[in-house]
């Protein structure tokens, strides 16, 4: 019997969210708590979804932060380890409603130093969906290879693996990157990509070609996110366009991964990746609308009752 809702494997970050919106001199920054897959595990928490963090975090005051906050969440962090060697890594962001302007100081970081003999086998094996990112490839060569054996034991044991292409150039050139996610994509039961990114990386500008190209891996659910023009969902029976609701956005950064997450915690719920979906683009939406990737993300109560 599956023991737990939702795990993923990744890089929690520290945040420096720039406030003063100057372009030139001394700069403001607040801090918080953030990193793709951590973002996501906080979505799919604040829907209700029993959550688990599989990762690394320095043995510093900024790791101590990261797991004070996922126990604020209700994260499990029973698979994070606590790395005396290596430090925790950090995001800078300049909010930007549209487009993300991060700038990454997590190289040697605990996270990408995280190998596969640190899995808990049996916790993949009791989850009910595994969600892992373009990023948590990119990271480092030991992380990237956890990443793969844990799809590998999640595949084995029936858990679901849910994949966000989340493409980021900054951490890996596009050849390299083309390779990892095609060798990737079979083991992917779920592919959640966004519009730009799947452009990038294919080099095609139709809707209907990167949904095939997603489709002919196997996927069973591929969701385009499309920013605030919402998403498109394919299945093996429909492909159904949902709009999302006009906000009055203020920094982007986490949106994608809200969608994800709170996808996640809803498909497991309804079993309807439409329904699901209609649920997630609200999350988003209202994420967008907040600074840094999770102070803004919604809880179920003002999903739900929408």
């Amino acid at each position: 019997m599956k023991q737990i809702d939702i795990l993923a494997i990744g890089e929690p970050l520290i945040e420096m969210i720039r406030r003063d919106g100057v372009t030139h001199g001394p700069a403001t920054y607040t801090s918080d708590v953030g990193g793709d897959v951590l973002n996501a595990l906080v979505a799919a928490a604040r829907q209700g979804a029993s959550t688990g963090l599989i990762s690394a975090v320095g043995d510093d005051p900024f790791g101590q932060h990261i797991k004070a906050f996922c126990a604020t969440e209700g994260i499990d962090t029973s698979m994070l380890r606590v790395s005396p060697e290596h430090s925790t890594g950090l995001c800078f962001i300049d909010p930007d409603p549209s487009d993300r302007n991060f700038t990454y100081v997590r190289r040697g970081s605990a996270a990408s130093s995280y190998g596969a003999d640190a899995l808990q086998h049996d916790m993949i094996a009791k989850a009910q969906a595994l969600h892992v990112t373009g990023v948590s490839q990119a990271i480092g060569c030991t992380m990237r290879r956890a990443v793969r054996v844990a799809a590998e034991i999640a595949k084995a044991n029936g858990t679901l693996v849910s994949y966000d292409l989340n493409l980021r150039l900054k951490l890996w050139p596009l050849e390299e990157a083309r390779g990892c996610i095609d060798d990737f994509l079979p083991f992917a039961d779920i592919v959640l990509p966004s519009e730009d990114e799947a452009k990038l990386l294919l080099g095609s500008d139709t809707i209907d070609a990167i949904l095939d190209y997603f489709a002919q891996h196997d996927a069973e659910i591929i969701v385009l996110k499309r920013a605030e023009r919402g998403v498109i969902v394919r299945t093996a029976s429909k492909q159904v366009s949902i709009e999302a609701p006009t906000v009055k956005a203020v920094d982007s950064s986490g949106a994608g991964d809200s969608f994800a997450g709170a996808f996640l915690a809803y498909l497991l719920e309804t079993n309807d990746p439409i329904e699901a979906a209609r649920r997630a683009v609200r999350v988003a939406a209202i994420t967008v609308t907040g600074h840094g990737a999770t102070p803004a993300i919604p809880r179920r109560e003002s999903i739900v009752s929408a």
